[in-house]
This record gives structure tokens, C-alpha cells and sequence, in this order.
């Protein structure tokens, strides 16, 4: 896809692929250093998602940044006819963030990643579960470290976002 892109859109693009200030108004910063207004960020992100000159924009957490400190993949004995219910079940809880059915892992069919601010917090949640769902049957694989989360870059990987 052809699109010329300003350079306003290359500095904001440059920008995207950094991270953004964790802030009540986090376009602010951006606006100011490119000389437009927030709502103008805000456009222009959008234009470049709708003409796909990006995916879109995420939020990536960092874990333990954000205070928690313990991460596990559980991975469920869930007999084939209750998946989808499981899953709903599983996928209500708020330190469930990953919810997903697998193949070949049998009889382990269903995974979920859960998240909380130490093992004991994980365990209760894990404990809540199988007894919403009735499986007694799992495996508890604990996240030993966080690896750095980093995208692509294509344009500076934040330039213009040094102070």
C-alpha cells in the first residue's frame, strides 16, 4: 500500500514503536515535542492503523513494574464437552489474563496464564477454579523470569522520545 507519509508521521511512528509515559493524559508528551495537539496524535494513529501502515496499538504490561511478582501457566485436564465452559469460567477472573484451548498436550486441553502478586495470591486463584470448574487435574508451570518485551523498529525506536 502507497502512502506518503509527513514528517509528523514519521516522528510519531518513531515514537510509537517506544514506550508511552504511563500518565493520565499520555498523548500530551507526544503532542508537545511534534507541535500538534493530543486529539491530532490521536487522528493521526488512526489514519496510519485505517490506511495499514500499522496493526494498531497495544499496551504491553510489565509485570513486576506493576507490582506483580508471580506468573504461571496452569495447564487443565478439561474433558472436551466442558472446554468452552471452562474457559468462560477461567477467562472471568481477574488475574487470568490468557485463556486457550490446545491440542496435542492431552489430556491437558485447556491453558490459562495467571497472575498475581506472589504464589500464595496465583495459588488461591488456581485453588478458586478447580473448584468452579471441577478439575482436579492440572499442571502448574511457574514463570521464573520476565523477558524483556521489545517490538520492531522501523523508525528509531523512539526517536524524539529522549528527554
Amino acid at each position: 500500500m502507497d502512502i506518503a507519509l509527513d514528517d509528523i508521521d514519521t516522528r510519531l511512528l518513531a515514537m510509537a514503536e517506544a514506550d508511552l509515559d504511563v500518565r493520565e493524559r499520555p498523548f500530551d508528551v507526544w503532542a508537545e515535542r511534534l507541535g500538534i495537539s493530543a486529539d491530532e496524535v490521536v487522528r493521526r494513529l488512526a489514519a496510519l492503523r485505517d490506511a495499514g501502515v500499522i496493526r494498531g496499538f497495544k499496551a504491553v504490561l510489565r509485570h513486576e513494574a506493576a507490582g506483580v511478582r508471580a506468573n504461571a501457566m496452569v495447564a487443565w485436564a478439561v474433558p472436551g464437552n466442558r472446554v468452552e465452559e471452562a474457559g468462560r469460567v477461567m477467562a472471568s477472573f481477574d488475574g487470568v489474563s490468557h485463556c486457550y484451548e490446545r491440542t496435542g498436550f492431552e489430556p491437558y486441553t485447556v491453558f490459562s496464564m495467571i497472575h498475581g502478586a506472589s504464589r500464595q495470591e496465583v495459588g488461591k486463584t488456581v485453588d478458586m477454579i478447580a473448584c468452579r470448574i471441577h478439575v482436579n487435574d492440572y499442571r502448574i508451570y511457574w514463570s521464573v523470569r520476565e523477558l524483556k518485551k521489545t517490538s520492531l523498529r522501523y523508525f528509531g525506536g523512539g526517536l524524539g522520545n529522549e528527554e
